[in-house]
């Protein structure tokens, strides 16, 4: 990164008229935090936030937008910063700086989430399905299983679009062959994800094999492997009886039947 402090993202409290911002965005959650005091739980996320000011860096950190999430907290970072710049640089520094605080207290350790798209700004923070995805991601199995599992203090989980933009763009301190796909499901959301323990690539792998990733479409339906999956904008028609779907349909080619259901 440039010494040049980066382009700021719009400030809390300012609307914006118009189209939305494309915006890197990452999601945190401190492992065990609500099993803490509240003396502990202050100190924790002093902690957290020390930490992520010092892996990102001032100039980074300060062009970014941050909410707090009480155990946890949401980083977006304007497209003018690579997105590189996660993965290659801030998720080593705070691994590195997370395992020199194992002798300390609080002990730290977290799930992070990477997820980049369209983001709306508004005098109450950011919203659109971009930021709803980054908190599933965070929130799904996989990455749970994984920070428990893991002999490290940090696992991370990274959306498709991360994973064929940066991890296989052959960056600088990235490790395509670190990252290990996994099934997603967290409400509506039925994605493919790529897993990352840093330090402990047995867990990452182990939790993979839990959950193999089928494929995938963007909507979070992941088509069967023994049949033809249609898609409609609109209306369907199927023959002979031109049946009219206004919904997802599926025919499978084996048995030929058609299964109906709700969003």
């Amino acid at each position: 990164m440039s010494a040049d402090r980066p382009p700021r993202l719009p400030s809390e409290g300012t609307a914006l008229a118009g189209p939305p911002a494309h915006a890197t965005l990452l999601v945190a959650d401190i492992e065990r935090f609500s099993s803490r005091d509240g003396a502990d739980q202050m100190r924790t996320r002093e902690a957290m936030y020390g930490e992520f000011r010092a892996a990102f860096t001032e100039p980074v950190w300060s062009s970014c937008l941050h909410e707090d999430r009480g155990d946890g907290l949401l980083v977006v970072l304007p497209q003018q910063i690579p997105k590189s710049v996660v993965l290659g640089e801030f998720v080593p520094r705070l691994d590195a700086a997370l395992g020199r605080r194992r002798r300390s207290d609080p002990l730290l350790r977290m799930r992070i989430a990477v997820h980049a798209g369209d983001v709306h700004f508004d005098e109450h923070g950011i919203s659109g399905h971009a930021v709803n995805r980054t908190f599933r991601l965070c929130d799904s199995a996989p990455l749970r299983k994984a920070i428990g599992a893991s002999r490290g203090d940090l696992a991370l989980l990274v959306s498709e679009v991360i994973h064929e933009d940066v991890v296989r763009g052959g960056y600088p301190g990235i490790a395509p062959q670190a990252f290990h796909a996994v099934d997603v499901r967290v409400k509506e959301t039925a994605v493919r994800a790529w897993l990352h323990v840093p330090g402990d690539a047995d867990a990452a792998r182990r939790i993979a094999a839990e959950a193999p990733p089928g494929p995938a479409t963007d909507t979070g339906h992941p088509p069967r492997q023994d049949g033809v999956s249609l898609t409609a904008g609109g209306d369907l028609r199927l023959g002979p009886h031109n049946n009219i779907a206004g919904r997802d349909v599926r025919i499978d080619g084996e048995t030929r039947s058609r299964r109906w259901w709700r969003n």
